[in-house]
């Protein structure tokens, strides 16, 4: 079993016992298993850890003397006062408070949420309002903050990141954990009734706001849209980074197996069953598929910012147009497709209602600034009266695609259905995938083993490292899906793990 061994150095790690005290423990080497051998009871002993190891962890539960369910123990609590960052912490809750009664504004509290525009989990730096704010880095999370309380919430895979990265002046709330309220219970709880519960309705769904109105109504509190400026935006000013600039590039049709006049062709005669005259696409990949392109805004996904519109006679790509090369122009004339300014979205919606298009919204997807957009625009037009229905969901149209008035059809997106059916072309690129990945694995696997006869000391940084280097050989290798999640011992009690935190 020796043989199968190797010795790591593992990082600093913090962990809490049943006391609520934090211990250090420095570094230290400690034995593990070989990866390539990871099930136990295919050895005839059981593998041997070095007496070094630390000892198992004691959980930490809080039972509440009211009530038999277990409730969440604020950060706040574990963490030591005062100090550097809880000092920049304030100022930045300071200045963001400060904007609740600016005129246009005039709100009790501000709800930050982890998603972009486009409600993608992963997204690029400069969309990371809710990183920025709280100093959380995770991938999923909501701050919300009142006049005089901030709070947190993360799933289970980020409780232990969440203790290290926020500070006492936030309270962590461990969603899913029994006995822990959603972010619109604790309004409701800790605002007098009557409130202003301000938004950025770019950042949610259509549906996750009417929700969330609906939940705030029982405080009867007022969620107000704030459409003019993210009230994060306005304290980040010039530190903020500035939006991707990287350049798109197209999926030829070798991987796509599908060109893109016959994928919008489909999409129309869609359109036209389901009684719409335009639709708007705004989830990436779903854009990035369509069209048969690709880019490198965010981290570890081939999409792009963008929006799209396709009607029924014509198609516009709402994208930074410094990211087009002259060879994704041509593809996209050829297709038919406009370019149109990135911002210029929601003018573009009211367009649409204004000549009386019936727009496709899939509101799980699109957000609450183009749906109600398109909706009140909807209602400014006299010849609307007879089609004010929120929820219908076909309409009389001309040769045109056009109907007496603008009505939205409330659908799931086509495309999204539509992408998940694969055709040869994309299975074949993702068996081929596949096996490339498997080769490199198996390169990886064999390194490992030689490193783990010569006892050489490794972290977990540099085996993920060396894996990254071994997948980057293989022909095609743009970038991994997500960072590798390497962990020893201690160190994989942090799901999500992440050595820049």
């Amino acid at each position: 079993m020796e043989s199968l061994a190797a010795s790591f150095s593992a990082s600093t790690t913090t962990i809490l016992n049943s006391s609520s005290k934090l211990h250090h423990h420095p570094p230290r080497r400690f034995r593990v298993l070989s990866l390539s051998l990871p099930i136990f009871h295919k050895f005839k002993t059981c593998p041997k850890f070095s007496s070094k190891s630390p000892n198992h962890l004691n959980l930490l539960i809080v039972r509440s003397s009211s009530s038999s369910s277990i409730t969440a123990k604020p950060s706040s609590e574990f963490q030591k006062k005062g100090g550097r960052d809880r000092k920049e912490e304030d100022n930045k809750l300071r200045a963001l408070r400060e904007l609740f009664t600016k005129p246009g504004v005039n709100v009790d509290a501000y709800i930050i949420p982890s998603q972009d525009a486009h409600q993608s989990e992963f997204i690029a730096e400069c969309y990371m309002r809710r990183a920025y704010i709280s100093r959380f880095t995770g991938s999923a999370g909501t701050a919300v903050v009142t006049k005089d309380k901030a709070a947190l919430w993360t799933d289970g895979r980020y409780f232990l990141q969440a203790e290290k990265q926020l500070n006492s002046s936030w309270v962590l709330m461990r969603a899913g954990n029994l006995g822990v309220p959603t972010p619109s219970e604790w309004l409701n709880t800790v605002l007098a009734p009557g409130c202003r519960i301000g938004i950025d309705p770019f950042l949610f769904s259509s549906d996750a706001a009417k929700e969330f109105k609906e939940d705030i109504s029982k405080g009867n509190h007022e969620l107000v849209l704030l459409y003019d400026f993210n009230l994060v935006d306005e304290i980040w000013k010039e530190s903020r980074p500035t939006p991707p600039k990287e350049p798109i590039r197209l999926h030829g049709p070798k991987y796509a197996g599908v060109d893109v006049s016959s994928k919008l062709l489909s999409l129309r005669s869609e359109l036209r069953h389901a009684g719409a005259s335009a639709i708007v696409i705004s989830m990436l990949d779903e854009i990035a598929w369509l069209l048969n392109l690709r880019g490198n805004d965010v981290p570890h996904s081939p999409v792009m910012y963008a929006y799209l519109v396709v009607e029924i006679d014509g198609a516009k790509l709402f994208v930074d147009d410094t990211k087009v090369t002259p060879e994704v122009m041509e593809h996209l004339t050829n297709a038919g497709i406009e370019l149109r300014a990135y911002e210029s979205i929601l003018s573009e919606i009211e367009s649409l209602a204004a000549k009386g298009a019936n727009l496709w919204l899939d509101t799980s997807s699109v957000n609450a600034a183009i749906v109600n957009a398109y909706e009140s625009a909807c209602y400014k037009y006299p010849w609307n009266s007879a089609t004010k229905s929120r929820r219908k969901k076909t309409a009389n149209l001309d040769s045109n695609g056009q109907s007496g008035g603008p009505c939205a059809v409330y659908r799931s997106s086509p495309v999204s259905l539509r992408k998940a059916v694969k055709n040869d072309a994309e299975l074949e690129g993702m068996r081929n995938c596949h096996l490339r990945d498997a080769a490199a694995l198996a390169q990886f696997w064999a390194w490992l083993e030689d490193e783990i006869q010569r006892d050489v000391i490794l972290t977990e940084v540099e085996v993920a490292d060396k894996l990254l280097e071994f997948r980057s050989h293989q022909d095609g290798f743009l970038d991994t899906s997500f960072d590798t999640i390497s962990g020893i011992l201690v160190s994989t009690i942090m799901i999500e793990l992440n050595y820049e935190t």
